[in-house]
Protein backbone atom coordinates (compact mmCIF):
# COMPACT_ATOMS: atom_id res chain seq x y z
CA UNK A 1 0.00 0.00 0.00
CA UNK A 2 2.59 2.06 1.13
CA UNK A 3 5.04 1.49 -2.54
CA UNK A 4 1.50 2.56 -3.96
CA UNK A 5 1.29 5.70 -2.56
CA UNK A 6 4.81 6.61 -3.27
CA UNK A 7 4.66 5.76 -7.10
CA UNK A 8 1.50 8.21 -7.17
CA UNK A 9 3.14 11.24 -5.70
CA UNK A 10 6.07 10.43 -8.13
CA UNK A 11 3.73 10.54 -10.73
CA UNK A 12 2.30 13.35 -9.82
CA UNK A 13 5.71 15.31 -9.03
CA UNK A 14 6.64 14.67 -11.98
CA UNK A 15 3.89 16.02 -14.20
CA UNK A 16 3.64 19.20 -12.13
CA UNK A 17 7.86 19.38 -13.06
CA UNK A 18 6.93 18.75 -16.81
CA UNK A 19 4.28 21.43 -16.98
CA UNK A 20 6.27 24.50 -15.19
CA UNK A 21 9.19 23.85 -17.65
CA UNK A 22 6.83 23.77 -20.49
CA UNK A 23 5.53 27.28 -19.20
CA UNK A 24 9.07 28.44 -18.20
CA UNK A 25 10.08 27.85 -21.63
CA UNK A 26 6.89 29.45 -23.85
CA UNK A 27 7.81 32.45 -21.51
CA UNK A 28 11.14 32.44 -22.00
CA UNK A 29 10.81 31.99 -26.08
CA UNK A 30 8.26 34.62 -25.37
CA UNK A 31 10.79 37.40 -23.15
CA UNK A 32 9.92 39.80 -21.13
CA UNK A 33 6.87 41.82 -21.82
CA UNK A 34 7.50 45.58 -22.19
CA UNK A 35 5.19 48.66 -22.72
CA UNK A 36 6.48 51.21 -26.00
CA UNK A 37 6.20 54.75 -26.87
CA UNK A 38 6.60 56.49 -29.48
CA UNK A 39 8.84 60.28 -30.26
CA UNK A 40 6.46 63.19 -30.68
CA UNK A 41 6.51 66.76 -31.43
CA UNK A 42 5.77 68.74 -28.84
CA UNK A 43 6.49 72.41 -27.29
CA UNK A 44 9.10 71.71 -24.65
CA UNK A 45 10.83 74.53 -22.31
CA UNK A 46 13.98 74.25 -20.79
CA UNK A 47 14.32 74.35 -16.69
CA UNK A 48 16.96 76.44 -14.97
CA UNK A 49 16.40 74.93 -10.80
CA UNK A 50 18.03 77.43 -8.05
CA UNK A 51 17.24 77.83 -4.13
CA UNK A 52 15.92 81.06 -2.94
CA UNK A 53 14.66 82.59 0.20
CA UNK A 54 11.09 84.28 0.41
CA UNK A 55 10.94 87.66 1.82
CA UNK A 56 9.21 90.74 2.40
CA UNK A 57 9.26 92.89 -0.75
CA UNK A 58 8.06 96.27 1.12
CA UNK A 59 9.42 96.31 5.39
CA UNK A 60 10.93 99.27 7.93
CA UNK A 61 13.14 97.86 10.43
CA UNK A 62 13.46 100.55 12.91
CA UNK A 63 16.56 100.77 15.34
CA UNK A 64 17.13 102.40 18.79
CA UNK A 65 19.16 105.77 18.03
CA UNK A 66 20.84 106.69 21.25
CA UNK A 67 22.24 109.65 18.74
CA UNK A 68 19.09 111.15 18.82
CA UNK A 69 17.52 110.49 21.68
CA UNK A 70 15.77 107.97 24.34
CA UNK A 71 13.39 105.63 23.40
CA UNK A 72 10.25 107.39 25.54
CA UNK A 73 7.15 105.45 23.92
CA UNK A 74 6.12 102.92 22.16
CA UNK A 75 2.77 103.88 20.08
CA UNK A 76 2.10 100.26 18.63
CA UNK A 77 1.59 97.05 19.13
CA UNK A 78 2.55 93.59 17.43
CA UNK A 79 -0.22 92.51 15.15
CA UNK A 80 -1.74 95.96 14.25
CA UNK A 81 -1.93 97.53 10.89
CA UNK A 82 -0.92 100.76 9.95
CA UNK A 83 -0.94 103.57 7.17
CA UNK A 84 2.54 105.51 6.30
CA UNK A 85 2.87 108.30 8.31
CA UNK A 86 1.48 107.01 11.88
CA UNK A 87 4.14 107.62 14.75
CA UNK A 88 5.16 104.80 15.82
CA UNK A 89 7.69 105.95 18.34
CA UNK A 90 8.71 108.83 20.27
CA UNK A 91 12.10 109.97 21.68
CA UNK A 92 13.41 111.89 24.12
CA UNK A 93 16.58 114.64 24.25
CA UNK A 94 17.26 116.86 26.83
CA UNK A 95 20.22 118.08 25.61
CA UNK A 96 17.67 118.90 22.15
CA UNK A 97 16.10 120.87 24.92
CA UNK A 98 18.39 122.72 25.81
CA UNK A 99 20.13 123.93 22.79
CA UNK A 100 16.22 124.66 21.51
CA UNK A 101 16.45 127.44 24.53
CA UNK A 102 19.75 128.60 23.85
CA UNK A 103 18.68 129.01 19.93
CA UNK A 104 15.51 131.14 21.36
CA UNK A 105 17.53 133.48 23.53
CA UNK A 106 20.33 133.89 20.16
CA UNK A 107 17.39 134.92 18.17
CA UNK A 108 16.28 137.19 20.77
CA UNK A 109 19.44 139.17 21.62
CA UNK A 110 19.93 139.17 17.86
CA UNK A 111 16.78 140.70 16.73
CA UNK A 112 17.15 143.55 19.93
CA UNK A 113 20.47 144.27 18.81
CA UNK A 114 19.31 144.63 14.91
CA UNK A 115 16.43 147.14 17.16
CA UNK A 116 18.57 149.06 19.42
CA UNK A 117 20.89 149.77 16.02
CA UNK A 118 18.01 151.15 13.76
CA UNK A 119 16.99 153.59 16.65
CA UNK A 120 20.89 154.80 16.84
CA UNK A 121 21.15 155.04 12.76
CA UNK A 122 17.17 157.23 13.02
CA UNK A 123 18.73 159.57 15.11
CA UNK A 124 21.93 159.79 13.59
CA UNK A 125 20.22 161.20 10.80
CA UNK A 126 18.09 163.45 12.69
CA UNK A 127 21.71 164.39 14.14
CA UNK A 128 22.62 165.16 10.22
CA UNK A 129 19.93 167.47 9.70
CA UNK A 130 20.59 169.42 12.59
CA UNK A 131 24.50 169.74 11.31
CA UNK A 132 23.41 170.15 7.98
CA UNK A 133 20.91 173.72 8.88
CA UNK A 134 23.93 174.91 11.04
CA UNK A 135 27.31 173.77 8.55
CA UNK A 136 25.69 172.95 5.38
CA UNK A 137 25.30 169.75 3.85
CA UNK A 138 28.79 168.48 2.42
CA UNK A 139 30.32 169.34 6.10
CA UNK A 140 27.26 167.44 8.15
CA UNK A 141 27.90 164.25 6.27
CA UNK A 142 31.96 164.48 6.71
CA UNK A 143 31.70 164.88 10.50
CA UNK A 144 28.97 161.90 10.29
CA UNK A 145 30.21 159.50 7.76
CA UNK A 146 32.22 157.56 10.25
CA UNK A 147 29.49 156.74 12.51
CA UNK A 148 27.07 155.66 9.72
CA UNK A 149 29.92 153.11 8.90
CA UNK A 150 29.72 152.00 12.19
CA UNK A 151 26.75 151.67 12.83
CA UNK A 152 26.08 150.29 9.63
CA UNK A 153 28.89 147.59 9.90
CA UNK A 154 27.53 146.28 13.09
CA UNK A 155 24.14 146.45 11.73
CA UNK A 156 25.38 143.80 9.01
CA UNK A 157 27.10 141.54 11.51
CA UNK A 158 23.76 141.33 13.74
CA UNK A 159 22.27 140.50 10.95
CA UNK A 160 24.87 137.21 10.02
CA UNK A 161 24.07 136.91 13.97
CA UNK A 162 20.51 136.58 13.20
CA UNK A 163 20.66 134.20 9.60
CA UNK A 164 23.08 131.98 11.79
CA UNK A 165 21.04 131.65 14.74
CA UNK A 166 18.19 130.81 12.37
CA UNK A 167 19.68 128.14 10.23
CA UNK A 168 20.32 126.56 13.72
CA UNK A 169 16.93 126.55 14.34
CA UNK A 170 16.21 125.13 11.28
CA UNK A 171 18.44 122.34 12.26
CA UNK A 172 17.38 121.88 15.27
CA UNK A 173 13.52 121.81 14.25
CA UNK A 174 14.60 118.94 11.80
CA UNK A 175 15.99 117.10 15.16
CA UNK A 176 13.11 117.66 16.43
CA UNK A 177 11.25 116.31 14.06
CA UNK A 178 12.90 113.03 14.28
CA UNK A 179 12.28 112.35 17.97
CA UNK A 180 8.68 111.17 16.25
CA UNK A 181 9.49 107.92 14.42
CA UNK A 182 6.70 107.11 11.72
CA UNK A 183 6.00 104.55 9.35
CA UNK A 184 6.98 104.71 5.61
CA UNK A 185 4.55 102.08 3.95
CA UNK A 186 1.29 100.74 4.75
CA UNK A 187 2.12 97.53 6.58
CA UNK A 188 1.72 95.36 9.77
CA UNK A 189 3.46 95.75 12.61
CA UNK A 190 5.68 92.29 13.13
CA UNK A 191 7.80 92.62 16.21
CA UNK A 192 8.38 95.61 18.93
CA UNK A 193 11.00 95.66 21.86
CA UNK A 194 12.50 98.34 23.93
CA UNK A 195 16.49 98.55 23.22
CA UNK A 196 18.25 97.29 26.02
CA UNK A 197 19.74 99.79 27.80
CA UNK A 198 22.46 98.45 29.62
CA UNK A 199 25.07 99.28 26.64
CA UNK A 200 25.09 101.05 23.73
CA UNK A 201 25.93 98.19 21.37
CA UNK A 202 23.03 95.83 23.10
CA UNK A 203 20.40 99.01 22.70
CA UNK A 204 21.23 98.52 18.48
CA UNK A 205 21.15 94.74 18.26
CA UNK A 206 17.80 94.46 17.66
CA UNK A 207 15.14 96.27 16.06
CA UNK A 208 12.52 97.91 17.91
CA UNK A 209 10.36 98.25 15.58
CA UNK A 210 9.87 95.97 12.43
CA UNK A 211 6.77 97.18 9.82
CA UNK A 212 6.22 94.68 6.84
CA UNK A 213 3.80 94.55 4.00
CA UNK A 214 2.38 90.96 3.70
CA UNK A 215 0.73 91.06 0.73
CA UNK A 216 3.70 91.62 -1.66
CA UNK A 217 6.28 89.32 -1.21
CA UNK A 218 10.01 88.17 -3.42
CA UNK A 219 11.90 85.69 -3.28
CA UNK A 220 15.60 86.13 -3.45
CA UNK A 221 18.68 83.36 -4.90
CA UNK A 222 22.28 84.03 -6.48
CA UNK A 223 22.49 83.07 -10.54
CA UNK A 224 26.49 81.76 -11.72
CA UNK A 225 27.65 83.96 -14.39
CA UNK A 226 26.61 81.28 -17.03
CA UNK A 227 22.90 81.23 -15.62
CA UNK A 228 22.50 85.41 -15.85
CA UNK A 229 23.08 84.49 -19.91
CA UNK A 230 20.03 82.06 -19.40
CA UNK A 231 17.68 84.78 -18.11
CA UNK A 232 16.18 88.08 -18.27
CA UNK A 233 13.65 90.48 -16.51
CA UNK A 234 10.12 89.06 -17.27
CA UNK A 235 11.02 85.36 -17.59
CA UNK A 236 8.16 83.35 -15.84
CA UNK A 237 8.80 81.75 -12.45
CA UNK A 238 7.30 78.81 -10.45
CA UNK A 239 8.18 78.10 -6.98
CA UNK A 240 7.86 75.28 -4.75
CA UNK A 241 8.44 74.44 -0.75
CA UNK A 242 9.65 71.68 0.90
CA UNK A 243 7.27 72.62 3.64
CA UNK A 244 4.17 72.72 1.62
CA UNK A 245 4.75 69.99 -0.99
CA UNK A 246 1.49 70.00 -2.79
CA UNK A 247 1.38 73.75 -3.45
CA UNK A 248 3.53 76.08 -6.36
CA UNK A 249 3.60 79.77 -6.48
CA UNK A 250 3.84 81.70 -10.13
CA UNK A 251 6.10 84.65 -10.28
CA UNK A 252 8.25 86.53 -12.63
CA UNK A 253 11.86 87.67 -12.97
CA UNK A 254 12.19 91.47 -11.01
CA UNK A 255 15.31 91.97 -11.26
CA UNK A 256 19.14 90.90 -12.06
CA UNK A 257 21.83 92.98 -10.64
CA UNK A 258 24.57 94.22 -12.56
CA UNK A 259 27.23 93.49 -9.47
CA UNK A 260 28.01 90.14 -8.57
CA UNK A 261 27.60 89.08 -4.63
CA UNK A 262 31.77 87.57 -4.07
CA UNK A 263 31.97 84.69 -1.90
CA UNK A 264 34.69 85.65 0.40
CA UNK A 265 35.63 82.12 1.13
CA UNK A 266 35.90 80.90 -2.43
CA UNK A 267 38.27 84.40 -2.80
CA UNK A 268 40.47 83.46 -0.10
CA UNK A 269 40.54 80.55 -1.74
CA UNK A 270 41.65 81.07 -4.94
CA UNK A 271 38.61 80.22 -6.76
CA UNK A 272 36.79 83.19 -8.15
CA UNK A 273 33.46 81.93 -7.86
CA UNK A 274 30.95 84.78 -8.69
CA UNK A 275 27.40 84.85 -8.24
CA UNK A 276 24.75 87.34 -9.19
CA UNK A 277 21.92 87.87 -7.22
CA UNK A 278 18.25 87.70 -8.61
CA UNK A 279 14.88 88.99 -7.58
CA UNK A 280 11.82 87.01 -8.53
CA UNK A 281 8.48 89.19 -7.85
CA UNK A 282 5.78 86.68 -6.42
CA UNK A 283 2.02 87.09 -7.69
CA UNK A 284 -1.37 85.44 -7.23
CA UNK A 285 -2.14 83.78 -3.29
CA UNK A 286 0.58 83.54 -1.66
CA UNK A 287 -1.33 83.21 1.53
CA UNK A 288 0.40 80.07 2.48
CA UNK A 289 3.89 81.30 2.44
CA UNK A 290 5.63 83.42 4.98
CA UNK A 291 9.28 85.14 4.72
CA UNK A 292 11.91 83.36 5.66
CA UNK A 293 10.82 80.06 3.73
CA UNK A 294 13.25 78.04 1.55
CA UNK A 295 12.14 77.38 -1.49
CA UNK A 296 13.11 76.49 -5.26
CA UNK A 297 12.92 78.44 -8.21
CA UNK A 298 11.58 77.30 -11.60
CA UNK A 299 12.67 79.31 -13.96
CA UNK A 300 12.11 78.40 -17.58
CA UNK A 301 15.27 79.52 -19.79
CA UNK A 302 13.88 78.42 -23.64
CA UNK A 303 10.77 77.39 -25.20
CA UNK A 304 10.41 75.72 -28.31
CA UNK A 305 8.52 72.66 -30.56
CA UNK A 306 11.03 69.80 -30.55
CA UNK A 307 11.04 66.14 -30.90
CA UNK A 308 10.64 64.85 -27.37
CA UNK A 309 10.27 61.50 -25.24
CA UNK A 310 9.42 59.76 -21.97
CA UNK A 311 12.82 60.52 -20.08
CA UNK A 312 11.57 56.98 -18.84
CA UNK A 313 12.82 55.32 -21.95
CA UNK A 314 16.42 56.80 -21.78
CA UNK A 315 19.58 54.50 -20.46
CA UNK A 316 22.59 56.53 -19.82
CA UNK A 317 26.08 54.06 -18.93
CA UNK A 318 27.85 57.49 -18.81
CA UNK A 319 29.38 56.80 -22.10
CA UNK A 320 26.77 57.94 -24.79
CA UNK A 321 22.86 57.66 -24.28
CA UNK A 322 20.54 55.10 -25.71
CA UNK A 323 16.78 54.05 -25.89
CA UNK A 324 15.51 50.08 -26.67
CA UNK A 325 13.55 50.08 -29.90
CA UNK A 326 10.99 46.93 -31.06
CA UNK A 327 12.70 45.59 -34.28
CA UNK A 328 11.29 42.39 -35.59
CA UNK A 329 10.07 41.14 -32.07
CA UNK A 330 13.61 41.70 -30.55
CA UNK A 331 14.92 44.81 -28.36
CA UNK A 332 17.03 46.66 -30.53
CA UNK A 333 19.66 49.23 -28.92
CA UNK A 334 19.96 52.33 -30.08
CA UNK A 335 22.50 55.50 -29.70
CA UNK A 336 20.34 59.04 -29.51
CA UNK A 337 21.52 62.56 -29.29
CA UNK A 338 19.04 64.55 -26.40
CA UNK A 339 18.72 68.29 -25.98
CA UNK A 340 16.78 69.95 -23.25
CA UNK A 341 15.28 68.49 -20.46
CA UNK A 342 11.90 69.33 -19.35
CA UNK A 343 10.09 67.44 -16.58
CA UNK A 344 9.18 64.32 -17.94
CA UNK A 345 10.50 64.86 -21.17
CA UNK A 346 13.60 65.23 -22.96
CA UNK A 347 14.65 66.13 -26.29
CA UNK A 348 15.59 64.10 -28.78
CA UNK A 349 17.93 65.66 -31.82
CA UNK A 350 19.49 62.64 -33.46
CA UNK A 351 19.37 59.06 -33.83
CA UNK A 352 15.28 58.02 -33.76
CA UNK A 353 12.06 58.55 -36.40
CA UNK A 354 8.61 59.06 -34.80
CA UNK A 355 7.57 55.43 -36.43
CA UNK A 356 10.22 53.53 -34.10
CA UNK A 357 8.58 51.79 -30.86
CA UNK A 358 10.24 52.62 -27.99
CA UNK A 359 10.52 50.87 -25.25
CA UNK A 360 9.74 52.56 -21.27
CA UNK A 361 10.06 51.23 -18.57
CA UNK A 362 12.64 48.81 -19.45
CA UNK A 363 13.93 45.46 -16.83
CA UNK A 364 16.96 45.56 -16.06
CA UNK A 365 17.87 42.21 -17.84
CA UNK A 366 17.07 43.57 -20.91
CA UNK A 367 19.65 43.39 -23.34
CA UNK A 368 20.32 43.96 -27.08
CA UNK A 369 18.50 41.48 -29.83
CA UNK A 370 16.33 39.67 -26.84
CA UNK A 371 12.70 38.67 -27.87
CA UNK A 372 10.47 40.63 -26.21
CA UNK A 373 6.72 40.70 -25.68
CA UNK A 374 4.84 44.06 -26.36
CA UNK A 375 2.12 43.96 -23.90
Amino acid sequence: MKKKTWIIISVISLVIIMISVSVYREVLAKGPSVETTEMKEEEISSLLMIPGTIKLEEEQIIYASPEKGELKELLVEEGQEIKSGTVVATLHNPQLELELEQNKLSIESANLRINQLDKQLKQLKDKEKTLTEQLGKGEAKKQLDPEYEQLEMEKKLANLELKQTTLQKNMIDKRQSELEIKSTIDGVVLTTKKPDTTSLENSMAEPIVHIGKLDALIANGLLSEYDTLKVSTGQKVILRSDALPEQEWQGEIAKISLLPEQNQTALQSGNQAVQYPVTMKLTGDIKALKPGFQVIMEIETDKKQANVLSINALHDDGDQPYVFIIKDGKASKKNVKTGITSGTKIEILEGLSKEDKVIIDSPDSIKDGMEVTVK
